[in-house]
């Protein structure tokens, strides 16, 4: 997902959060978007890693779950294993006067088993510049790479209460081979 086809035609489910569901749904402390639209999108046009613009994600981890999720989930569920492919690619963008919170990804495939794969510390979400973060599909043990269902980002810890607050950006998620 580059980011470069969301708008602001919630009528023809064009907005990003219509896409990625967010804490307004799946009750998490994100939210996907602006709230507001501007220039066409609820989406960031400034801060991208490529093209015209990139997902801001909020997230506000005080009250239970103490977590920010967004997820995206496909209705035919997507083939990680063909063309030599053997990594996610994921570009993060924080901001400096973020709470640090742990930054991770879940994969889910069609018959429910998920894995999380967490950033390597917290200091993702307070990066200044883009984090190009690379994770091997060998990472998400359990998950049958032939039939993923859903992706999720997410800050915080689904099994130890945060506090943290903030806004990253996420832009250009791709899977690659070496």
């Amino acid at each position: 997902d580059d980011f470069e086809g969301y708008t602001d035609d919630m009528d023809a489910d064009g907005a990003v959060f219509q896409t990625w569901i967010d804490g307004m749904t799946n009750g998490t402390g994100s939210y996907a978007g602006y709230e507001f639209a501007a220039g066409g999108t609820f989406g960031e046009t400034t801060l991208v890693h490529s093209g015209s613009q990139s997902m801001p994600l909020e997230y506000d981890n005080p009250d239970p779950p103490h977590y920010s999720e967004v997820e995206r989930t496909w209705t035919v569920p997507q083939d990680w294993t063909t063309h030599g492919v053997n990594s996610l690619v994921i570009h993060v963008h924080g901001r400096r006067t973020n709470d640090p919170d742990v930054l991770y990804v879940v994969l889910a495939d069609d018959a429910g088993k998920t894995a999380v794969v967490p950033y390597v510390d917290d200091t993702a979400a307070n990066a200044t510049d883009w984090i190009e973060w690379k994770i091997p599909l060998s990472r998400f043990a359990g998950v049958d790479l032939a039939k993923v269902r859903a992706l999720s980002i997410g800050i915080g810890d689904r099994t130890h209460p945060a506090a943290g607050k903030g806004l990253i950006y996420v832009d250009d998620i791709r899977v690659v081979k070496p």
